[in-house]
């Protein structure tokens, strides 16, 4: 996942950065590095965001 990835699929959510931190438990400017490019997404972090869309996009 790229950066511009997280962001976007931050907002098809309805979250910010910091909306995510206080869901995930991670950091807020861990989070902040990574929409940044700073550091890499790790790969858990990913697909839980793919399975929060799947089921957000399977919601009436």
């Amino acid at each position: 996942m790229k950066p511009a990835d997280l962001s976007y699929a931050l907002a098809r959510l309805g979250w910010t950065h910091v909306t995510f931190a206080d869901y995930s438990g991670y950091d807020r400017r861990t989070i902040g590095r990574w929409i940044n490019g700073q550091s890499a997404i790790p790969l858990l972090v990913e697909r839980h965001i793919d399975l929060l869309l799947a089921i957000r996009d399977r919601m009436p």
